[in-house]
């Protein structure tokens, strides 16, 4: 028996904390559970805050991050439900 196998993992979505982490050795395989770090940095949360802000920041980067024809697109949705909003139409009735 006694073969040596190597591997290299190249990508690796969160860093891994390994002192969480464990192995399993057994007769015919080799168990790996990796744990990921927490992140530290999360955003803080307001509670009195309006819950549309967090929509609107959001839609605010896509805009000024995107490319021409996502402006469009988020021009021509804007500019639709303006004209809803001034028939008084209903947002939900499609």
């Amino acid at each position: 028996m006694g073969r040596i196998i190597s591997s290299t993992f190249l990508i690796y979505w969160s860093p891994i904390d390994t002192t969480e982490s464990c192995k399993k050795i057994k007769t015919d395989m080799l168990l790996l559970m990796c744990k990921k770090q927490t992140q530290k940095n999360k955003p803080a949360v307001n509670d009195n805050a309006d819950p549309s802000d967090g929509l609107m920041t959001m839609l605010k980067k896509i805009y000024t991050d995107g490319d021409d024809e996502m402006k469009r697109t988020i021009n021509k949705a804007w500019s639709e439900s303006q004209e809803k909003k001034l028939k008084g139409e209903d947002m939900m009735d499609l």
